[in-house]
């Protein structure tokens, strides 16, 4: 059974092609090429010949074909209004045009907010509490800690912190099942582009409101260096903005024992593997009292997400990893992004 998984990140779309258990192909593809020539990633899809492509899935869509999605789950997928223009959903779109003639079925997988181990008031007035990215990272993470270990899923409980190019997000794991998430939009402190979460005042005074400013407002921006190397990100030299992105961090993580005994937590993400990010965070962390460790994945080469993806995707037709996705409910996710808004009549 070959399934391909395909993370869409910030920086980067990175394939992963699990043939049964093994990962037999791995690719990283700057997100800039996705956008203006995504040909290229389709024809890489379609020369492996996955029996599934488990597609980038945006916020989250209960496991639907391709062939089954009503314009409303086109929306959902990306939640850009009609006139605006993000160049990588631009090429998304092309790239889906090309890869749905192939053989292959396409599938999109839920987000965090469509899992039922997520009680609803939790999903109050929330659309992200994770995209669909972080909920196979979550998955991942059960059951490479849970083989780590050698204990049941049912034994696994920690807090998965994702650090990625643009955005932060956390995902709680008690038990083994997914019971809640921050995702970028909603993180307590600046990833490194995106601002996090904002003020409603602001939200206000800025007036309309385009999808573009979710890439603005990050820890890179606020050190006023367009264009900082992650590698010159540190607190020697951006006091201000590094306290801002690692206090966040915290802030999310310790919010989190509300909800859950495990003091167990995992990095993951591009920034994670930079050691003047890694290394004063894990000191933060463990001087307030938590085991920090970088979370254990499939392989080196292709980031966390797109092996979840992939993993998800297997166990969701019935591969090595479908008791995961039944024991996390991944299988059975439901509802829209939209479905706990207030003000849904003005959405």
């Amino acid at each position: 059974m070959k399934i391909l998984g395909i993370d869409p990140g910030t920086v980067s779309f990175d394939l992963c092609l699990l043939d049964d258990d093994k990962v037999t192909f791995e690719d990283s593809i700057p997100s800039s090429v996705v956008a203006e020539r995504p040909e290229e990633m389709a024809e890489t899809c379609l020369r492996l010949k996955p029996m599934a492509i488990i597609a980038p899935s945006g916020y989250g869509l209960p496991n639907r074909h391709f062939n089954e999605l009503s314009q409303k789950e086109m929306f959902e997928l990306t939640l850009v209004r009609e006139g605006e223009n993000v160049p990588v959903l631009d090429g998304m779109k092309k790239f889906f045009s090309i890869v749905k003639e192939g053989n292959s079925d396409i599938l999109f997988v839920p987000g965090i907010i469509q899992l039922p181990t997520v009680p609803r008031w939790r999903k109050f007035n929330k659309i992200d509490m994770g995209t669909a990215d972080k909920m196979c990272i979550g998955a991942l993470s059960v059951e490479m800690v849970s083989r780590k270990k050698g204990v049941s899923y049912a034994e696994v409980s920690h807090v998965v912190v994702e650090l990625g190019g643009g955005y932060n997000s956390a995902i709680t794991i008690d038990k083994g099942r997914i019971i809640n998430g921050i995702g970028g939009t909603l993180f307590p402190g600046p990833g490194f582009v995106n601002a996090g979460a904002m003020d409603g005042e602001i939200a206000y005074l800025v007036g309309g409101f385009e999808k573009t400013l979710l890439f603005q407002g990050g820890a890179s921006q606020l050190a006023n260096k367009l264009g900082l190397p992650i590698e010159d990100f540190t607190q020697e030299s951006y006091p201000e903005a590094f306290n801002a992105f690692v206090e966040g961090i915290l802030f999310a993580i310790c919010s989190q024992q509300a909800l859950l005994d495990s003091r167990e937590v995992y990095l993951s993400g591009r920034l994670t593997g930079y050691e003047n990010i890694y290394r004063p965070l894990k000191l933060r962390l463990e001087e307030l009292g938590y085991a920090v460790s970088p979370l254990p994945t499939l392989s080196n080469r292709s980031k966390a997400a797109a092996q979840g993806y992939a993993m998800v995707g297997n166990g969701l037709y019935g591969g090595r990893y479908h008791p995961l996705v039944t024991y996390m409910m991944i299988d059975k996710a439901e509802g829209s992004v939209t479905d706990y808004i207030y003000w849904k009549e003005r959405v």
